[in-house]
This record gives structure tokens, C-alpha cells and sequence, in this order.
């Protein structure tokens, strides 16, 4: 099953672009303009991972994650941004990349997080 991935970018040409490097990459990309539209594509089909631009408007791309996790609370997240060295994101489980992106290192850290996110789950004890 393809790992779905959550795209939050207000900039439709960067859009674009992270979409066309996750997708040729095998994942299925939904994307958004903002963290509002995003939060309503998670509600409509939750997501394994969501990539986020940090400055959008409206809400920010952290407050994005905060908001995607009390829905779903160990979802893998990165940040994309050009102020991404300024950022201070303290979030477990979120990781920052810097804008521009190279499409390797992209797809990446995506797989990273991803793997990261499985292995947490095989080792979570039962309750």
C-alpha cells in the first residue's frame, strides 16, 4: 500500500514541485494551500506523514502539526522552509529541511520518518 503523504505549501510553484519528488518517489501526495485546507483533506483521509511550508497564512505550519496530532498523535511531520536554519521546533517526531530542496534528500528524509514512524509503532507495548 502507498504511504500517503499530506502536503501543506501556499506557494503553488513549490507545491508543484514537492509533489512531483514524492510522487515519482511512490508515496500518494495530497496537497493544500494552507493549514486550514490541510486540516480538512486529514479529516476527510488521514495521512502518514504530512510535509508543511512553516510561514502560511492563517496558521502556521507548526501549529498545523500540533493540530494534525491531536487528531492522530505520532504522525510523522516535516517542516519545509526558507527560514528553516531561524526555526526552533520543538516537536518530537518533527524534523526541519531547508528551502530549496533537493529531491534525494527530500524523498530522504521522508522515508526516515516514515521507517522511524513503524518502528516506534512495532515497539509501543500492548495496552
Amino acid at each position: 500500500m502507498l504511504k500517503r503523504i499530506l502536503l501543506a505549501e501556499d506557494d503553488p510553484a513549490v507545491s508543484y514541485i514537492l509533489t512531483r519528488y514524492l510522487e515519482k518517489a511512490g508515496f500518494a501526495v495530497r496537497a493544500a494551500p494552507d493549514g486550514r485546507a490541510a486540516l480538512a483533506l486529514f479529516d476527510a483521509e488521514p495521512a502518514d506523514l504530512v510535509v508543511t511550508d512553516f510561514r502560511m497564512p492563517g496558521m502556521n505550519g507548526e501549529e498545523l502539526i500540533l493540530a494534525l496530532r491531536t487528531r492522530q498523535p505520532a504522525l510523522p511531520a516535516l517542516i519545509v522552509s526558507a527560514y528553516g536554519n531561524e526555526l526552533s521546533v520543538q516537536i518530537p517526531g518533527v524534523r526541519v529541511l531547508n528551502k530549496p530542496v533537493a529531491a534525494d534528500e527530500l524523498v530522504a528524509l521522508v522515508r526516515d520518518l516514515l521507517l522511524d514512524a513503524e518502528t516506534m509503532a512495532l515497539n509501543k507495548p500492548a495496552q
